[in-house]
């Protein structure tokens, strides 16, 4: 339970560091790219030794670190056109919604069997993502660039599987600490290969203070990968459990601190949308 409960508060810590990063004027993909180095050093102390590069080699994770890596730094990227182009609400739709798709991905590619808790659970939490997620702001277009808001809800119960089935079959004796981190490093080596593009044309200016926000996203982000995998092996529910539990967790808390730390708004449709994830949780942790 403690791997379950530390990657919904390093989830949601990430809402917090993203919110201060608008106010201090952060370059976004500046500061994410950084932080993925950051995330790698992280998971090298957890290890508590230098990387060993050959058995990583011999173990036949890179192709799986690669995947996820091209994924991580390919999904923020559609993550800020889709904010720009769809806005903010649809695009946090199209990514937590996600949840209902790797967990159906789990129950068929483990048949697991439903209860009528579970029943309950998944499809609360559905419905309470959906409410708390989806807000139509006045003036809104309806024009949709719904290619990218595909790829986000496929591409996030992706990783999410991807991470899962890594956990399952190929990890084995290899630090899953050095798993999380090398596939954090990938995203980072790509990211920097584009960001370096972008200073040689003159569209964006480096500044220290970016990477300083680098160093503040990359410690909780690595962890909330860290502890989603570890929690696969140490929890006592089910994988599409977990992931749903953890999914749901992130989305509460988040709008649970959006509503106390930046006074957001408590209409009904929210607060509806926080008490029916609150009650997924409880039904997902029925036996």
């Amino acid at each position: 339970m403690f791997e379950l409960a530390g990657t919904i508060v390093c989830s949601s810590s990430l809402f917090l560091i993203f919110r201060l990063f608008e106010r201090f004027k952060i370059d976004l993909p500046q500061a994410v790219v950084f932080n993925y180095f950051i995330c790698f050093i992280a998971g090298s102390i957890v290890f508590g030794n230098t990387p060993d590069l050959a058995l990583f080699n011999s173990s036949g994770l890179l192709p799986w670190v690669l995947i996820i890596g091209v994924l991580l730094i390919s999904l923020f990227i559609c993550l800020g056109i889709s904010s720009q182009k769809n806005g903010m609400g649809i695009t946090s739709v199209a990514v937590k919604m996600s949840l209902a798709l790797s967990a159906i991905v789990f129950l068929f590619l483990y048949k697991e069997n439903l209860g009528i808790f579970k029943t309950i659970g998944f499809s609360l939490a559905v419905v309470g993502v959906y409410l708390l997620a989806f807000e139509r702001k006045k003036g809104q277009t309806e024009k949709r660039k719904y290619g990218i808001l595909l790829f986000l809800f496929v591409g996030s119960a992706t990783l999410d599987v991807l991470l899962n089935i890594v956990q399952e079959y190929y990890i084995k004796d290899y630090p899953k600490s050095l798993f999380t981190a090398f596939g954090f490093l990938s995203a980072g080596i790509i990211g920097l290969t584009w960001l370096i593009t972008e200073w040689i044309r003159k569209k964006r200016s480096f500044h220290i203070k970016n990477v300083s926000a680098g160093i503040v996203l990359g410690i909780p982000n690595y962890f909330s990968i860290y502890f989603l995998v570890c929690s696969y092996s140490t929890s006592k529910f089910s994988d599409a459990t977990v992931i749903a539990i953890a999914s749901v967790g992130v989305v509460a808390l988040s709008a649970f601190l959006g509503i106390v730390v930046f006074k957001e708004s408590t209409k009904t449709q929210k607060m509806i949308g926080l008490a029916a994830v609150i009650i997924a949780i409880c039904c997902l942790t029925i036996k």
